[in-house]
């Protein structure tokens, strides 16, 4: 147990891939005897809820916003706009009055008010990143950037770039939430989101050793929610059908061109005689509004624990939860970024031999470069030797290491 029970708010701001660890998180904060009180979208209420934790809704149901902004989102011009005239607002009118009488509060993916917040209240704030991405490096660029193989040069004058760029964005909407909170505007957003504690949770046998010294940053391993349940029946018995299938999923991700993709994966995969299990995930897809043939079955949730072992390979968006799973599960994977960090896990993914090279959605439009990508997803042994040897490396459950440094604040 604690040495002293604290009420701590856990409020991420984003889609699954940034709730599901901050779940695991409150969890085993739970489970040390504190106060723990949950702020996310209002679709993940239910989820959280059943796990015996309190929640409020810091802004809609983001999988529904994700859909109505469709391809939009992988826009940086739009992400920004949906940051400064939805996210913002909404984590200022809702987020104070989760916070009365917390001792710690806890931000993650678009979290942007924490930090106001808890000045406000005289509280300590830690936010709670996946990626070193997170973090101004001359060896990596912003997340936002989708070329990861910069000069270090370039890299510093991106991140230069991005600084102004949320300065210009955000500088507005965060001074209106802090007035409101009787609090001085501020005068650089970027440093005012870096100011507090930040803890990185990211297995260093995927990101590699950090190249930089980061004042403020922890680093530990990833967050890690067990898994629970048996395979589905219908699930099951597509496995027991035939040969281990690769597995398509898009997780959180959604996009207008969701059905074409889905179809030219599954013809894809028929030429190079793979058989496919499809994920529909947040794109809204179901069964009848695809042509797929018998070596494809599409699926709803099942648990990756059951699921990772029993599939040839995987391919996914490369967001930071499914790119360490797979990695853990050890099976080779493709990943097909959609936005952000997903573009610095594909990275990760290719210069550790874990895959061919990432395939960008917008790239998804023909059949034969698929089935190449395929084709060299579940034929070159060298994949599956590398996956094994990274996952071999992998260490446990970043949780505990996360809430020792939480409660030394």
């Amino acid at each position: 147990m604690a040495s002293r029970r604290r009420r701590i708010v856990l409020a991420p701001v984003g889609s699954r891939g940034d709730v599901q660890p901050m779940l695991a998180l409150a969890l085993g904060l739970q489970a040390r005897g504190h106060d723990v009180r949950f702020g996310a979208p209002a679709n993940f209420e239910a989820w959280i809820r059943a796990h015996g934790i309190p929640f409020t809704a810091l802004g809609p149901d983001m999988e529904a916003d994700l859909r109505r902004h469709g391809d939009r989102v992988q826009v940086t011009r739009h992400q920004m706009r949906i940051l400064r005239s939805e996210l913002v607002p909404q984590q200022f009118a809702a987020l104070p009055a989760l916070c009365a009488g917390a001792d710690l509060i806890v931000g993650a993916g678009l979290q942007v008010a924490g930090p106001s917040v808890a000045e406000a209240l005289g509280v300590p704030y830690a936010f709670v990143a996946y990626a070193p991405v997170v973090l101004a490096s001359a060896h990596h660029p912003p997340p936002m950037v989708r070329f990861q193989r910069l000069p270090r040069v370039v890299n510093r004058a991106c991140w230069r770039g991005f600084d102004a760029l949320l300065g210009l964005v955000l500088a507005g909407p965060i001074s209106r939430g802090r007035r409101n909170l009787g609090l001085p505007p501020v005068r650089n957003v970027a440093a005012y989101l870096t100011a507090s504690p930040i803890v990185v949770a990211a297995d260093t046998a995927l990101t590699g050793a950090a190249p930089d010294r980061f004042p403020g940053a922890h680093l530990v391993p990833a967050l890690r929610l067990p898994d629970h349940g048996d395979l589905p029946e219908a699930v099951l018995a597509f496995l027991e059908a035939g040969s281990p299938p690769v597995l398509l999923g898009f997780g959180s991700m959604v996009t207008h061109r969701m059905r074409a993709v889905i179809e030219i994966f599954a013809e894809a995969a028929g030429e190079v005689g793979a058989r496919l299990l499809i994920q529909a995930g947040w794109t809204g897809v179901s069964a009848p509004d695809v042509r797929i043939g018998p070596h494809c079955a599409l699926i709803g949730a099942a648990p990756h624990h059951a699921l990772l072992p029993r599939v040839r390979a995987v391919v996914h968006h490369g967001g930071a939860g499914t790119t360490t799973s797979v990695a853990r599960a050890g099976r080779p994977q493709l990943v097909v970024p959609h936005l952000l960090d997903q573009f610095y896990w594909a990275e990760r993914v290719r210069v550790l031999g874990l895959g061919p090279p990432p395939m960008p959605v917008w790239r998804v439009r023909r059949v034969p470069p698929v089935a190449r990508a395929l084709h060299r997803l579940v034929t070159t042994a060298a994949y599956e030797r590398n996956a094994a040897t990274v996952a071999a490396g992998i260490a446990g459950d970043g949780v505990a290491a996360a809430i020792r440094i939480l409660e030394g604040l």
